[in-house]
């Protein structure tokens, strides 16, 4: 069963950031997965229909919808994630399971109808061992739906995350600075040599995510004397709107 939660994010100019940080250092802890320097590096690769059926969705604000990726962190080129990320009446949810180095080549070959049909190996191979029953449905639904769907591998998205959480409620907040785009599909999980900023200098995201409700201290540090520009786009839309078409 998919948890749904909220999912708040906001176009925050570096000042904003840097004071709604310093708040809500004094009530949340930084996530244990930032490590010693609280941060962490994210690199994504997207994949949509032929004729961009996820990117025009959310620039409709479709009401049910869904997008897959592949995540890797730190540079970690063999420690990766298979993703699906669903949206339904203005909350998230999230499907993952860890996929080896060899399968995510593979699936981040060129998005040609013939190169879809050679993937190798059978379904349910390349997830790393000791992953769930879950994980292995994930995969083979993803491989079905390249099929069927004709999903190809569009765009690069990367950016520095600093994460931080709050018990009640189960709030997550991350502050996504340098995001940065890329073409380069095929050189996916290595460093893109060819990323280009998406957004004006100065300027980042700030996410909230959180189960039923925002507490009240939380929200009052986040919006006491700021004017935050909520923003319905995600990192990949705002990456094939103003980066890579």
């Amino acid at each position: 069963m998919r948890v749904y939660r909220h999912e708040l994010k906001f176009l925050c100019e570096e000042r904003q950031l840097c004071v709604i940080e310093n708040r809500i250092r004094h009530i949340c802890r930084q996530d244990a997965y930032a490590g010693e320097s609280g941060a962490y590096l994210v690199r994504s690769l997207y994949f949509d229909t032929y004729d961009d059926r996820c990117y025009q969705e959310n620039l409709a604000g479709a009401d049910c919808r869904k997008k897959y990726r592949i995540r890797a962190y730190n540079d970690e080129t063999d420690k990766l994630r298979l993703e699906c990320k669903y949206s339904r009446r203005g909350m998230k949810a999230k499907e993952s399971c860890a996929i080896d180095g060899l399968r995510c080549r593979e699936l981040a070959a060129a998005g040609t109808k013939a190169a879809i049909e050679g993937l190798g190996g059978s379904p349910g191979t390349g997830i790393q061992e000791g992953a769930a029953s879950q994980g292995r449905e994930l995969l083979d639904r993803f491989l079905l739906e390249r099929r069927m769907e004709l999903l190809e591998p569009k765009v690069v998205v990367e950016y520095e995350r600093r994460p931080y959480v709050y018990g009640a409620g189960n709030v997550r907040i991350t502050f996504d600075r340098a995001i940065r785009t890329s073409p380069e599909v095929g050189a996916f999980p290595e460093k893109s040599k060819t990323g280009r900023s998406i957004l004006p200098e100065g300027v980042h995201i700030l996410e909230v995510k959180y189960d039923e409700a925002l507490p009240g201290a939380v929200r009052e540090l986040l919006t006491a004397g700021q004017e935050l520009r909520r923003t319905s786009f995600s990192k990949y839309a705002l990456c094939r709107k103003y980066g890579i078409r």
